[in-house]
């Protein structure tokens, strides 16, 4: 049986959560924080002196195609420019990383193959041990959190646990050095998403669910005042390495005129590849129906994998989830009956969000019906489904025979799965999954009109709830492409931010961050929303301090 990724919440009383408590300056000169990365044994990545502890995670670098047709075409070089650091991308971890350099004394150079900043979906971070958290007596330990990430061995082993362990002893830190330059994160709070989530570990920011005025403006801000110099509109299109293997700079295609940057330290942040169909089908092979992704990254690291000899690691899932396609109502608690197309149930409904689109990928599910009887539906999912039973998403029937024909499924089967589900919510028990007769959560204070509400009130999720009454109501969830909001997959990366070869040898003068170096982090199941920001800020500020080390030494 599955367990579900958080424990009952114990009966926590009305509380405000409070922004604004006193935050200390970071106090981290460059040497100290590219030199304070743990020393580790099994499944540490290799350090500076290039010595090789035995892998403990997949390398797919043999697999790797040698180029992509989605990246820009090389172009002949006509120009040639130096700089000391030069940075890849844009997004979060790319603005972290340039200033992390520049303030550690490198002259920095950012491209962008975009002509603006890049888009970010990010919106929440996850970080434990921040002064939000402690005044409101609520935390983890780095163990603890790293543990929650690394749930479902038998798929996430893939996973370095040393370098996870890394970002949760400094994700305090990280949430300090982005108010200290200039990001307003009001404060730590439990997601709509989660209502079940203990403690409280998702920060926002005054910017709601818009990351590129939460993030990008005000670090690109930072960037520029600190005199990190950007170039928009210019795509990476091979790495340049020397004789020995070195890195020495790259080769891009700036709207047509090639340009060469020679730099002594290179940083990709280039993204994952969620704009390519063939890194999708490649590296992300359990996630169905993922289509090109127009505007996505397009696996730049990827592409230049087997050419560095860099290893790959890639858990073979992303960062989707099932939405109705009309917006109908998404359970987040779990209260209502999920079924697959054999008209059985497949899950506990209570799981988080993203746990249950990971089991669904790895028993081969694409789109689910969530059943509903009247009552249910009148208190959690009418109020928004006008628009899907016009549509179809949402069927409506007096019987359950009739509701099954609507969703063409096995009528006999589904009124088998509906008496036993029915039986279980009788007696209070779920002999099949487990999932809780009810459960306390936390949600936003109904009576605050902004979307994320720092003042969370009790309130008890009714979970086992019989379909008895009609009309019965079934909403249909599809994996979306629209809802990819990253993928997890990429170049291996220590602590530092270097790369490394598939023998477990640090590439001189090459380091990668972000999505681009995520797959050792993340893994198949995407644990929680605001892991993958935390992984961008910890290691941005330690590959950027780090390279600006290596460039200035």
């Amino acid at each position: 049986m599955t367990q579900s990724k958080q424990q009952a919440a114990t009966d926590i009383s009305r509380r405000g959560f409070l922004a604004g408590a006193g935050v200390g300056a970071l106090g981290l000169a460059a040497a100290g924080m590219f030199g304070c990365a743990p020393n580790t044994e099994k499944g540490a990545p290799a350090d500076a002196s290039g010595s090789k502890p035995a892998p403990t995670v997949q390398s797919t670098a043999d697999s790797a195609p040698a180029a992509s047709s989605d990246v820009a075409e090389s172009v002949e070089i006509t120009e040639t420019k130096d700089t000391e650091v030069l940075v890849i991308g844009t997004g979060v971890a790319g603005l972290t990383a340039a200033i992390s350099a520049a303030e550690a004394g490198a002259k920095v150079t950012v491209v962008e193959k975009l002509d603006g900043l890049k888009k970010v979906y990010a919106h929440s971070i996850t970080a434990i041990g921040t002064s939000f958290q402690k005044e409101l007596g609520e935390d983890w330990t780095p163990e603890e959190l790293v543990d929650f990430w690394d749930q479902y061995p038998d798929t996430d082993s893939f996973m370095d646990r040393e370098a996870q362990l890394f970002a949760a002893e400094h994700s305090g830190e990280s949430i300090d050095w982005l108010i200290e330059h200039g990001v307003d994160i009001v404060g730590v709070t439990v997601p709509p998403t989660n209502p079940f989530q203990v403690p409280a570990r998702t920060f926002v920011t005054s910017s709601d669910r818009d990351g590129v005025k939460a993030y990008l403006e005000p670090l690109h801000a930072k960037a520029e005042e600190l005199g990190v110099e950007f170039n928009f509109s210019t795509e990476a299109t091979k790495i340049l390495t020397d004789e020995s293997g070195a890195v020495t700079g790259i080769e891009t295609n700036a709207s047509g005129k090639g340009i060469q940057y020679n730099a002594k330290s290179l940083i990709v942040a280039a993204g994952g590849f969620g704009g390519s169909q063939e890194y999708l089908r490649l590296y992300a092979p359990l996630t169905p129906n993922s289509p090109y992704f127009d505007g996505e990254a397009k696996g730049f690291a990827l592409s230049q994998a087997r050419s560095l000899g860099a290893d790959v690691v890639a858990p073979g899932g992303t960062m989707a989830y099932f939405l109705n396609v009309d917006g109908g109502y998404v359970d987040n608690a779990g209260q209502a009956m999920y079924i697959n197309r054999q008209g059985q149930r497949w899950v506990n409904e209570n799981l988080y969000f993203l746990d249950r689109a990971g089991i669904a990928y790895k028993q081969g599910i694409s789109e689910y019906w969530a059943i509903y009887d009247s009552k249910l539906f009148d208190e959690t999912a009418a109020a928004t489904a006008e628009k899907g039973l016009e549509g179809g998403s949402i069927v409506k029937a007096d019987t359950t025979e009739e509701l099954a024909r609507l969703m063409d499924v096995n009528v006999a089967a589904f009124k088998k799965t509906v008496d036993t589900y029915n039986g279980y919510c009788a007696s209070g028990d779920d002999k099949d999954f487990g999932k809780p007769a009810s459960r306390m959560g936390r949600v936003f204070d109904p009576d605050d009109p902004k979307e994320y509400d720092l003042d969370l009130i009790d309130k008890e999720f009714v979970l086992l709830n019989e379909i008895a009454t009609a009309p019965f109501y079934a909403i249909n969830m599809t994996v979306q492409a629209s809802a990819l909001s990253g993928t997890a997959g990429g170049i291996r990366s220590n602590t530092n931010g270097e790369v490394i070869d598939v023998e477990g040898n640090v590439i001189p003068n090459l380091y990668a961050v972000g999505e681009s170096s995520n797959g050792h982090l993340i893994g198949y199941f995407y644990p929680q929303s605001g892991t993958s920001l935390c992984m961008c800020f910890c290691f941005g500020r330690y590959a950027g301090a780090a390279a600006a080390a290596n460039a200035t030494a």
